[in-house]
């Protein structure tokens, strides 16, 4: 989600080897880092300063798997983000376990309303329309990937194929032994402890960096969620798991709750060391990049992301902090904080433009962003969300005449921030564009906007 050049300038970074080093400690814990250690690795990170503006300002946005339905709303959306200055559009391919673009192992996301009696097949190949017209427009594609999300809601998938119908055990299992597969508010996940479950998602992710042509990956939700584990919603307690941890310690989760955090954290670690592992052996080009919570702490201690970690382990090549705030005051210091707490490691901003009733707020944190209080500046920003920006099809979209106004304003606040140069750019007439991308809305309803969050 190739050419030779990386985001932001950077020079590509092949795979290397890095050697074993001597380890003190358990048995357990050795035998985790010397597997860590023999992953293939990319080669060292470029410090994300950009001086003498020698390196590209990455201006990415992120299109959701609800912003289209056919090829033209992909073929647009496209064309629409290069018509904005913006370089790269990270696009979702894998919400919950199904497929955006035409896959071997997983069924076609329902979002995508396809044919039923073709197992949902939407008749064309979401990814690769946007593939072919990013060629066209010299933008980048990184595709978008969900992995652990795997169903959100209380209907069952339809496709008999989904994982809740053929492996119901790799879902996350509670401390009453409820097997987690339908929840009306909120994803439920897969147990990234069990080793199938991880060699499962190495095969997805490898199969997409191998068969298209794409600039790079983004990894998201690779985190356990939010849960109150004082009433009972700590994850995961299924027996396999357990046996697992008793194998390694001796004991339960209950007896060895510092263990217990470790072993989840380590099965983060190698999920994500294999992933990328097989990504980077899949398609040596391809750029990974990680959608990180913005609270660090919370994520690496409760969640078990450790966007850090991951990137010093060069597991990941960059880091998108969702730092989604109207407040431009906290939006720039928490900005800071993640630049310098990553001081070597590209990091692209996430800007939550959903959440701004004033579009001009978009440009104050641009400006935050361009010229930091700091010594080092992030390698570019990301907005979410492109329906923000242009008509979309996501029930989650602001509609009616405020949000076609605001949307207009957001696009031309947008432009001159990038220098308005992207007609020529894109070698298109801005003008007809325009008209051609504002006409696809017909917007029709005028349904309230809903403030209720958005997933992504």
């Amino acid at each position: 989600m190739t050419s030779g050049i990386a985001p932001g300038g950077l020079p590509r970074r092949g795979p290397t080897v890095r050697a074993v080093s001597s380890m003190k400690g358990n048995r357990a814990k050795n035998s985790l880092f010397v597997f860590l250690s023999l992953l293939p690795l990319s080669g060292p990170l470029t410090n994300q300063a950009l001086p003498g503006g020698e390196q590209r300002e990455i201006r990415a946005v992120w299109i959701t798997r609800w912003d289209y339905r056919t090829e033209a709303d992909v073929r647009r959306a496209v064309l629409g983000c290069a018509w904005l200055g913006l370089n790269r559009v990270i696009f979702q391919v894998r919400g919950q376990a199904d497929a955006c673009y035409r896959s071997p192992i997983e069924p076609w996301c329902e979002e995508l309303k396809g044919d039923a009696s073709k197992e949902g097949d939407p008749g064309f190949d979401p990814l690769q329309a946007a593939i072919d017209e990013a060629r066209r427009r010299g933008i980048e594609v990184h595709a978008w990937a969900n992995l652990l999300p795997a169903w959100k809601g209380t209907t069952p998938p339809q496709s008999r194929k989904h994982l809740i119908h053929v492996h119901p055990g790799w879902f996350m299992t509670d401390e009453a032994g409820r097997r987690q597969l339908l929840d009306a508010g909120d994803y439920t996940l897969l147990n990234p402890c069990l080793p199938e479950v991880r060699e499962y998602l190495k095969t997805v992710m490898a199969d997409i960096a191998r068969r298209y042509d794409l600039d790079g990956i983004q990894l998201d939700y690779a985190r356990f969620l939010d849960r109150d584990v004082g009433r009972g919603e700590d994850v995961p307690f299924d027996p396999a798991t357990l046996r697992l941890f008793k194998a390694r310690t001796g004991g339960s989760p209950a007896a060895n709750p510092r263990e217990w955090d470790r072993f989840r954290a380590e099965a983060m670690d190698r999920l994500v060391a294999e992933v990328s592992a097989t990504v980077r052996q899949a398609r040596p080009s391809c750029q990974i990049s990680l959608a990180a919570v913005r609270d660090v702490v919370r994520a690496r201690t409760h969640l078990f992301q450790d966007a850090a970690g991951w990137a010093r382990k060069r597991w990941i090549d960059e880091i998108h902090p969702m730092n989604y705030s109207p407040n431009s005051e906290r939006f720039g210091r928490s900005s800071r904080k993640w630049v310098e707490g990553c001081a070597g490691v590209p990091v692209v901003v996430g800007i939550g433009v959903h959440l701004f009733d004033e579009p001009s707020v978009v440009l104050d944190q641009l400006r935050l962003l361009r010229s930091p209080a700091g010594s080092l500046q992030p390698a570019g920003y990301a907005l979410f969300a492109y329906s923000d920006f242009f008509p979309s099809r996501s029930p989650y979209a602001r509609s009616g005449a405020a949000a076609k106004v605001r949307r207009a304003q957001l696009r031309e606040l947008l432009r001159g921030a990038n220098g308005a140069v992207t007609g020529a750019a894109a070698g298109v007439d801005p003008q007809r564009e325009t008209g051609s991308l504002t006409q696809e809305a017909r917007e029709g309803s005028d349904k309230p906007h809903s403030r209720a969050t958005l997933d992504r």
